[in-house]
Parts: C-alpha cells; sequence; structure tokens
C-alpha cells in the first residue's frame, strides 16, 4: 500500500520489470503542490507502478521494448467512466497523433543544433506530415490510474482522477514516415540558403541515424 504523499509529475506532461530495469527516481514531498493519493486501479493494495515515474526514453532502454518507440498519455478528470472512454479511443484519436508529433518535435529542435529559425517553416511541415501518418502497429500495452487530492492555492482541496497509458509503435514505422516526410518536404520547398541546405543535411543524418532515439 502506497502510506506516504508523493508529488505529482505535471499532469499534462508528455509522460517494467526486467534485467535492464532503469533506476526509478520516485518524486519527492514538498510543501507546494503536495498530493495525497487516496485510491488507485489496485485499491492501493499495490505500489504505484514505476513506469508512471519514467520518461518513454527510459522505458524504451528496457529489452522489453526493442525495437518499439513508448509514448505515454495520461488524461485527467473526475468520471472514472468518462477515462475508460478516452483510453477505450485513444488509438484512433488525435491524441496519439498529438503525442507522436511532440515527440519527433523535440528531437528535431536537437538536430537542429541551434538552426531551429533557418528550418522553422521545414520542421513544422515534417512534424505535420509524420502527426497525421496512420500507425496500425501502435498498441496500449499498459494502463493505470490514481484518484489522488490536491491542495489548492486557496487552502482547499480538490479530487482528481489521472489515467496513464503507456503505448508502443513499431519503430519502423515511425522511422519511415519521417523519411518520407523529409524527403516530400524538401521536394515541396527548395532550401534558400547554403546554411539552411546544410542544418536540413545534419538534421537528415541524426534522423536517419538515430530516429526518435538518444
Amino acid at each position: 500500500m502506497l502510506k506516504k504523499a508523493i508529488v505529482l509529475l505535471g499532469a499534462a506532461a508528455l509522460v517494467v520489470s526486467c534485467a535492464s530495469q532503469p533506476k526509478v527516481e520516485k518524486p519527492v514531498v514538498t510543501k507546494e503542490g503536495k498530493v495525497q493519493v487516496i485510491d488507485d486501479v489496485y485499491h492501493l493494495s499495490r505500489e504505484t507502478p514505476d513506469w508512471i515515474f519514467l520518461e518513454p526514453a527510459e522505458i524504451e532502454k528496457t529489452s522489453e521494448y526493442k525495437d518499439l518507440y513508448v509514448f505515454k498519455g495520461v488524461s485527467t478528470g473526475k468520471d472514472i467512466n468518462g477515462l475508460q472512454l478516452w483510453v477505450k479511443g485513444f488509438i484512433v484519436s488525435s491524441d496519439l497523433a498529438r503525442f507522436v508529433s511532440v515527440r519527433v518535435q523535440d528531437k528535431f529542435v536537437g538536430a537542429a543544433a541551434g538552426d531551429t529559425d533557418k528550418l522553422e517553416t521545414y520542421m513544422e511541415n515534417v512534424v505535420k506530415t509524420v502527426s497525421e501518418a496512420q500507425y496500425s502497429g501502435a498498441r496500449i500495452v499498459k494502463q493505470y490510474w490514481w484518484q489522488v487530492r490536491k491542495s489548492k492555492a486557496d487552502g482547499g482541496i480538490e479530487d482528481v482522477i489521472e489515467y496513464y497509458v503507456l503505448y508502443t509503435v513499431d519503430k519502423k514505422q515511425i522511422d519511415a514516415a519521417i523519411k518520407r516526410s523529409l524527403e516530400e518536404n524538401d521536394k515541396k520547398a527548395k532550401p534558400k540558403t547554403e546554411d539552411e541546405q546544410t542544418a536540413r543535411d545534419r538534421v537528415k543524418k541524426v534522423m536517419e541515424s538515430e530516429g526518435l532515439g538518444s
């Protein structure tokens, strides 16, 4: 049973057990934003699963998710039935595309290495194309919800439910979508300067060699 209050990892953040399990850093208690778990899917009879506290990139390092990209989504509400409906429709909803596009954009910005100003429109078009692709291999592999009692700024309290889903997509599907998008956008809009061409080439090299990994 989870007996101590914990600080929640931002509800809007785009958030396993095996031999290569990464170290789990559980949140610590602070006065600001303190929350208390008052119920969960196990009715507090088990520890909160580690994947709730891990970033997707950390989860991907485990052998269980070899050849898969891992994504974590969360929705907050008061009604558990409504949140379960959200999960049921998640794979075919815009939420999946949104989480994929955020991950692609973050990787693109890192690969641009300070040249995002030269590639802003190009990046937006690539991310948009990738987010609109259909990923037939997307699967929800884990689900978890907890009900938390939060301390409000005015001194009151609020009870909310947060429903987490962990889902995977075959790396080959997303990598292929990224490659197609880069090629399509290269054809649609040629670079205006030599510096932009160099920046594009660097991004493509990183994307092709690393995908969304680190």
